[in-house]
């Protein structure tokens, strides 16, 4: 009999944003916003708000004792409704300017923060429990100076000093207690400015005491970008573990299972080593609620190269490794999604939904450029959600199910970490994710699995895109999981000896200056990378495009599935050896596809994977900005097929939660047809065993 797993309640989250106006506080008019906002989340069928604002909470130094007054307000008032209260702030980030411009800068464009800062005069003086804050900084490894953010106009504290970190363990501490908070979302432990953080004196001795070497200066190519090196391999690890130590320290100062979460966003990239921003080490630290940004537009909006728009299928490749993270840990995840209008708050929510992640709306008002005046017309996040959080309330059984898994992706972070190759745009991670989303797309239900199995009793088949490292443990465990029935499918640059090729990958990049090695921002405001992750190409492979057997189960094809050429053949051998669904997809043209089950019953969720989205042009014309975001307000699937066909012998019901209009069922022997109403972008099939 199936047995369901222990698993935690989905939250149903939003934001809950700070204005400037509400910093007026203790105001009559303030207390009754509070009170307003509250009682529509709980209309709205919200479990919890995650305060944002004040947000670059150091700049705030002087006013913990009114800020902390207001948020202890707003979770009283949450609390009345049953509503959880997370507080989220930059634990190290801090707003800093030294021209009218740079100012102006900040003001307008990171509008979200409430960018409130000192001077340079009196940041200088500014001090925590005995220790200055200036002494905190990061140090640019380029020369020695203090480092800079352009694209937030700040600075940031290097969360390796110890001085820095028992001064925010401090401050967290008294926050709970001043508050009241259920949740804590402690942000920014990464380096936003790549590789060119830090070079203070406590990462330095960091990487004498592990690797026995003093950080080079940055003419160095033996050291920098030379993943030959140990000592560079050491470099990159250290910082990765500046974030796991953190919260670590970080812990003991919280009540015992105090929830805890830290921004994220894609965390298996080739960008990832530069940030060292990676859920699996958060995690391991301490931190115990994975959380992933969708930064921009979702869905996306294509018309405007200035935005962010990712597509949606990549943004399920991302959820696909957080989610592996918080499987693997036991826990759950969420991501947050911007938009503006019901439509985008509902295909936000979808995404969620679809790989049984927590949904997190957010407005980002402020980011639209737009007079306060229009800003405060705008619809907040309860009554945009208001309609996908009712309908998840109302069918709790449809996204409480387990994913069932036919296969697992592999995600190799010797590969991503430890190769020249892992840290190229065209390099490993592209492999990766064109593998997760031809799955999706051919309606298997895959995960991505962080370690290898020793047995098949979850993933029969496990897929090795492009896994051109490999310890010597994981080929160990990979034989184990061989010996025990398992099938291995490898594709492109392998690391097994058995699957022998002739690819020969470059070790690190080719530039003609030290400073050509690090990323830019560009137009001071979108983090660029340097040219060498981006126009390092691979020659295709040479060899023969056929699978073959290189080893007693084993089969291996030397193209990469990230050129194109192989994704037939390659979805054709999946289908020979994966776990047979109980219920197997015949047409579902369009739709990105994953199934779950539950002690009674089979669930399928199916989401349209491309979309033709418009904007409010009114508004857009009267934009002093463009940053990150659009008032999206029109979202119709395309592309996707109107009638969907499984062939089962259970009896289904149809689920579309956006449609006014119900699908039919029909059927015929054993072939099951959805006539999906027009413009059907989510639909869940529930079919009773």
């Amino acid at each position: 009999m199936y047995e369901m797993r222990k698993k935690a309640v989905p939250k149903r989250i939003i934001n809950w944003w700070l204005t400037w106006e509400d910093l007026n506080w203790p105001s009559v008019d303030i207390g009754e916003k509070i009170k307003r906002r509250a009682e529509q989340a709980a209309k709205a069928n919200v479990t919890t708000a995650i305060l944002f604002g004040a947000h670059f909470r150091w700049d705030y130094l002087p006013y913990f004792t009114l800020l902390h007054d207001h948020i202890a307000t707003t979770c009283e008032e949450l609390h009345k409704y049953g509503i959880e209260l997370y507080d989220r702030h930059s634990v190290n980030l801090i707003h800093r300017y030294d021209t009218r411009d740079e100012m102006r800068h900040v003001m307008l464009h990171s509008g979200p923060h409430i960018p409130f800062s000192p001077s340079r005069e009196a940041a200088a003086t500014w001090e925590y429990n005995g220790k200055r804050l200036n002494d905190w900084r990061m140090i640019d490894v380029r020369d020695g100076s203090v480092l800079y953010y352009p694209q937030y106009a700040s600075e940031g504290f290097c969360y390796r000093n110890p001085d820095f970190i028992q001064a925010y363990c401090d401050y967290a501490k008294k926050l709970v207690a001043d508050t009241g908070i259920d949740g804590l979302a402690a942000e920014d432990p990464v380096h936003y400015m790549h590789y060119k953080s830090c070079a203070c004196p406590h990462c330095r001795a960091e990487l004498k005491r592990r690797a026995g070497v003093e950080l080079p200066s940055v003419d160095d190519r033996s050291f920098w970008g030379n993943w030959e090196n140990p000592a560079w391999r050491e470099w990159i690890d250290l910082r990765y573990e500046a974030g796991k130590e953190f919260f670590q320290k970080l812990t003991p100062h919280l009540p015992k299972g105090f929830p805890i979460t830290t921004c994220g966003s894609n965390s298996a990239s080739n960008g990832v080593n530069g940030s060292a921003s990676d859920a699996s080490r958060f995690i391991a630290g301490g931190s115990n609620y994975v959380h992933m940004e969708m930064s921009g537009n979702t869905p996306p909006y294509k018309k405007d190269p200035v935005t962010a728009n990712t597509q949606i299928p990549e943004r399920m490749v991302g959820f696909s490794h957080h989610q592996a993270v918080a499987r693997e840990n036991g826990i759950r995840s969420f991501s947050t999604g911007y938009g503006f209008s019901e439509p985008s708050a509902n295909i936000i929510w979808a995404v969620n939904k679809v790989l049984d992640t927590d949904c997190c709306f957010s407005t980002l008002k402020a980011r639209l450029g737009l007079p306060d005046h229009v800003l405060r017309q705008l619809p907040d996040e309860p009554e945009l959600v208001k309609t996908a959080y009712t309908f998840e309330k109302e069918h709790p059984e449809l996204f409480t199910a387990d994913q069932i898994a036919q296969i697992g992706v592999f995600f190799s972070y010797e590969t991503r970490n430890n190769s020249f190759f892992g840290n190229l745009s065209k390099g490993y991670y592209r492999d990766y994710a064109r593998t997760l989303r031809a799955l999706f797309a051919a309606g298997i239900s895959a995960h991505t699995v962080l370690h290898i199995p020793t047995d098949t009793r979850e993933y029969p088949v496990i897929i090795l895109a492009s896994v051109a490292l490999m310890t010597a443990e994981e080929k160990k465990t990979l034989g184990e999981y061989i010996a025990n029935g398992g099938i291995v499918l490898v594709c492109g640059p392998s690391a097994l000896e058995a699957c022998e090729n002739q690819w020969v990958l470059p070790t690190q990049p080719q530039i003609d200056t030290p400073n050509d090695f690090f990323c830019t921002i560009a137009n001071g405001v979108w983090h660029k990378y340097a040219e060498w992750t981006t126009n390092t190409t691979l020659n295709e492979s040479a060899e023969p495009n056929e699978w073959r057997a290189a080893a007693t189960q084993i089969y291996y094809n030397p193209h990469r599935i990230g050129d194109g050429k192989i994704e037939e053949s390659f979805l054709a051998l999946v289908n020979r050896f994966i776990r047979k669904m109980p219920i197997e997809i015949v047409s579902s043209k369009g739709y990105l596809t994953t199934t779950f089950q539950s002690e009674d019953a089979y669930i399928m969720h199916f989401l349209a994977a491309d979309y033709d989205t418009d904007i409010d042009h009114d508004l857009d014309d009267i934009r002093f900005h463009r940053s990150r975001v659009n008032f999206v307000n029109k979202v119709t699937p395309i592309n996707v097929a109107e009638k969907i066909a499984v062939r089962t012998k259970l009896g289904a019901e149809v689920f579309t939660p956006f449609n006014d209009e119900k699908a039919t069922i029909s059927h015929d022997n054993d072939i099951c047809e959805i006539q999906l109403p027009p413009h059907t972008s989510y639909a869940i099939l529930k079919f009773k065993k």
